[in-house]
């Protein structure tokens, strides 16, 4: 086992996921100040992805896994829908909103990874004393995360992230079970080029076809602030993709990353305060959600 294989099966998968969350944040955030349409953001961040990861996925060797790359391909469904509903929910509500409603995630990817492992739940029960407290710190993740901001979720945000929860539960899963199939290093980046590439394909299709529509107000796809959103979007999420494919290769339940990924709404809000955003946040929930994200730690390593 090498220094960082020993490094990630010890502490560094919760670190990792921790850092993937902070880049998480800002993505989020993207959207609430460009205000781009959700599909054509999406598409061109994808682009930026394929064209960056290029010259580095000639360089590696790729993993040859059929399972690998049937994984991918549905994570590239799922993950392109959820992402576009997504950004579109950001620019209407805030990226605030869009991060607080998705602590589900954590349950149902939880449950999910027994149907790829279900070793896994015998191993629960030979410790029941870390499993009950890996239960606990899941609870109080979600539970913090809902409450972490003082005045009720919009019901009409509530509604249109539902999907979206579910696409993100299952990307979740699918991800860490194509970590499994394939050499690390080309498993991490290989998924997010053949991700993308994908999801840029399926999109710049719908795209044309968009544009080619009678619509009520025209909109176009190639401007100058489209091309900022993308290219933060987009270096953004290979920023924290890169560290949650880490992580998620030596994680032992998805559902830990999806639940320390609940630190966002706390970044997010810590951006709030700087930028003295309008929106109050619930410090005390916000502390709630990183101490159960450090209880999270200490059960599972």
């Amino acid at each position: 086992m090498t220094q960082f294989e020993s490094f990630m099966s010890g502490w560094g998968w919760a670190v990792f996921c921790l850092v993937s969350a902070f880049f998480s944040a800002g993505v989020s955030l993207i959207n609430q100040y460009m205000k781009q349409p959700g599909h054509f953001l999406v598409f061109w961040s994808r682009v930026w992805v394929v064209l960056v990861l290029a010259p580095l996925i000639a360089q590696m060797t790729m993993p040859t896994d059929p399972l690998f790359y049937g994984a991918v391909l549905l994570t590239a469904l799922l993950g392109v829908t959820a992402d576009i509903r997504t950004f579109n929910v950001a620019a209407r509500y805030g990226g605030g909103v869009v991060l607080r409603v998705q602590p589900l995630i954590v349950f149902l990817s939880f449950f999910l990874w027994f149907f790829f492992d279900p070793h896994m739940l015998g191993k629960y029960i030979a410790h029941p004393f870390n499993t009950a407290g890996i239960l606990v710190a899941l609870l109080g993740c979600a539970y913090f995360s809902a409450r972490l901001r003082k005045c009720h979720i919009s019901r009409a945000a509530f509604t249109e992230m539902l999907p979206v929860r579910v696409c993100y539960s299952l990307t979740t899963v699918l991800g860490k079970y194509a970590m499994t199939h394939g050499p690390l290093t080309g498993a991490v980046y290989g998924y997010m080029f053949a991700q993308s590439a994908i999801g840029a394909a399926m999109i710049g299709g719908y795209s044309i076809w968009l544009e080619g529509k009678p619509l009520p107000a025209p909109v176009v796809w190639r401007t100058k602030k489209m091309l900022i959103a993308s290219l933060l979007a987009g270096f953004g999420w290979i920023l924290s993709m890169t560290f949650k494919n880490y992580a998620m290769a030596f994680i032992p339940n998805p559902s830990y990353q999806a639940a320390i990924n609940q630190t966002s709404p706390v970044f997010v809000a810590i951006f709030y305060w700087l930028v003295k955003h309008k929106e109050e946040a619930d410090v005390a929930s916000g502390m709630g959600v990183v101490a159960s994200a450090t209880l999270l730690a200490l059960m599972a390593v």
